[in-house]
Order: structure tokens, then C-alpha cells, then sequence
């Protein structure tokens, strides 16, 4: 593989981890509003868990695109 399919394989892997910690977060609102503590608190990790993985798509993204320029 190439140094351009490598870097177009990682950018691919980000957009893709920003989107699943999207969904993942945007899933995870109907059990944060429920009356049973166990599901608030189980939904408040996965939200952080996508927030993680957003943090990550994005900061990788960002780092692979600043060497194109």
C-alpha cells in the first residue's frame, strides 16, 4: 500500500468513528429519560463513549489534513 491509500484509509476510519459515536450518543437519549437510574446511568456512559470517539474522529482528521497543505 502506498503512503496516499494509507492516509485516505485513516481519514475514512475517522469519518467513520465521528458518525458511530454520533449515532451511538444520539441512541443513547431515550434511556437517559426514562425514571430508572440503571438505564440514566448506563446511557450516560455510552454518551461519553461516543463523545470520546468523536473527539478522536475529529482529532485524527484534523491532524491528517493539516500535512496536506
Amino acid at each position: 500500500m502506498t503512503k496516499e491509500a494509507i492516509l485516505r484509509f485513516c481519514k475514512a476510519l475517522a469519518v467513520v468513528s465521528v458518525v458511530t459515536g454520533g449515532f451511538g450518543s444520539l441512541l443513547c437519549v431515550p434511556f437517559a429519560m426514562t425514571a430508572d437510574l440503571w438505564l440514566i446511568a448506563i446511557s450516560g456512559v455510552y454518551f461519553i463513549a461516543g463523545a470520546v470517539m468523536i473527539t478522536g474522529g475529529l482529532a485524527t482528521y484534523a491532524l491528517i489534513i493539516k500535512d496536506e497543505k
